[in-house]
């Protein structure tokens, strides 16, 4: 490292005060607490310091990469959870460890897409994403993001997101509406992106015409509850990259891949009393809107914003969508 660079190291956090992002939980909690650190920025001037295994794939841009020490932690302000209006304004020059994933609407909404075009992903990883759906050629493709690990079923028989903070969905779900959109387009793929243990979703891959990235995950120290055996920022990518997405409601996966990501991606969410004989499913374009808006109507029972899906007229699906990752791959 030349001095200057040193010496600029150095004096940097003695200029302007610094709002980190530390390695918590998944990727996609990580991407969300981006929003409130650019809004800090926005408002008091902040540098934005990063310290996450994934930037291995990832680059956000006007963002640098700082480890979080213990001399960090020291007198900083930490944000959990939602920052009020209130603790906002009391932010100027401190210090601050964010994970914040909330906060008032009025800051946060007008700036949440602008800091999703931040993020982007390096070039190595877009040239497998394309590849892999360059191999299919133009078969439409739907994409399944099935979530174990920390989202667990409340029951095998009858969904109901409200008895459980992080609700898994059976795996009869994602049968009965994949065999429904098979019956108007016999020549559809199925893009599989899912955490947890494999043999859980072992079934769809015998029975369903299913692909996969072949990019193995290299972190495995954050845990079964967010163990992926695939790379989690290409999955998230490549999910990103299907038109229609069986999703997995209340789920930061699945909200970036559909509603932040790319282009606007239309979901298929069981919904409440669900069950193999009435597998109630509804219809979600929510493009735009953050997580907060995804959580809550994923928990509705009677949310204007869902649409009912009718197993006897399904809709289409088209092929995947991939030059949107070509502004990642120029980018760098």
């Amino acid at each position: 490292m030349s001095f200057k660079r040193a010496l600029a190291c150095f004096l940097s956090p003695l200029m302007k005060p610094r709002v980190y992002i530390d390695d918590y939980n998944g990727i996609t909690a990580h991407l969300e607490t981006l929003t409130m650190a650019f809004a800090i920025r926005k408002a008091y001037g902040h540098e934005i310091a990063l310290d996450w295994r994934e930037l291995d794939a990832l680059e956000i841009k006007e963002t640098i990469q700082r480890r979080v020490t213990i001399l960090t932690k020291i007198g900083a302000v930490r944000l959990r959870h939602s920052c009020d209006k209130h603790t906002f304004q009391t932010l100027k020059g401190k210090k601050i460890i964010c994970r914040s994933e909330d906060g008032p609407a009025e800051i946060l909404d007008p700036i949440y897409l602008e800091v999703a075009k931040k993020v982007k992903i390096k070039r190595d990883v877009v040239d497998k994403i394309v590849r892999i759906f360059n191999a299919i050629q133009d078969r439409p493709i739907v994409g399944l993001q099935i979530r174990r690990g920390d989202f667990s079923l409340a029951s095998e028989h009858v969904y109901d997101p409200t008895l459980t903070e992080w609700p898994a969905v059976p795996l009869w779900w994602y049968e009965k509406v994949m065999n429904a959109l098979l019956k108007n387009q016999k020549e559809l793929k199925f893009f599989l992106s899912a955490s947890g243990d494999p043999a859980s979703y072992a079934a769809l891959r015998r029975n369903f015409d299913i692909l996969t990235l072949d990019i193995p995950s290299p972190y495995h120290w954050k845990g079964p509850g967010h163990q992926s055996e695939i790379h989690p920022v290409a999955d998230l990518f490549a999910l990103a990259c299907c038109p229609l997405i069986l999703a997995t409601p209340v789920s930061n996966f699945s909200h970036w891949a559909a509603n932040v990501l790319g282009y606007p991606s239309t979901t298929l969410i069981p919904l409440k009393g669900a069950c193999p004989d009435k597998p109630l499913t509804g219809i979600l374009s929510l493009y735009g809107q953050r997580l907060s808006v995804w959580r809550k109507v994923c928990r509705s029972e009677n949310s204007e914003l869902v649409k009912k899906f009718d197993f006897e007229n399904p809709l289409q699906s088209t092929p995947s969508r991939t030059d949107w990752l070509e502004t990642a791959k120029a980018s760098f």
